[in-house]
């Protein structure tokens, strides 16, 4: 798709807020209008439309990092000195949750690449 002299046209009719949130959304982007929407439109399906432009989920992938490292800092204290079964079983849990977001940014991140 990308490369190829675009000449077809397609009319589509919205009103002006319609219009005004598209423009919105597609410059958050980095991508023209047509651009945003012709993509939203055949890669439904295939692979995720963007949700964020790639420099915000490297944003996100920092923070989720940086809380999964405190968090793998609380478990090494708990096991290191001790705490109730249940506390250390909670800690463990979540740095695991914060290591699968993460994952999962990393995924989205590789794939608004593509």
């Amino acid at each position: 798709m990308r490369g190829k002299a675009k000449t077809a046209h397609i009319n589509v009719r919205m009103t002006e807020e319609e219009r005004a949130a598209i423009t919105v959304r597609s410059s958050s982007f980095g991508m023209a209008p047509s651009t945003f929407m012709r993509e939203a439109a055949l890669l439904i399906g295939e692979k995720p439309v963007r949700i964020a432009d790639e420099a915000t989920l490297r944003q996100l992938l920092h923070q989720m990092k940086k809380q999964g490292g405190n968090l793998n800092q609380a478990v090494r204290t708990a096991n290191a000195y001790g705490v109730d079964t249940q506390t250390a079983q909670q800690l463990a849990e979540a740095v695991r949750l914060v290591s699968g977001t993460a994952s999962q940014l990393s995924n989205l991140i590789s794939k608004n690449r593509e």
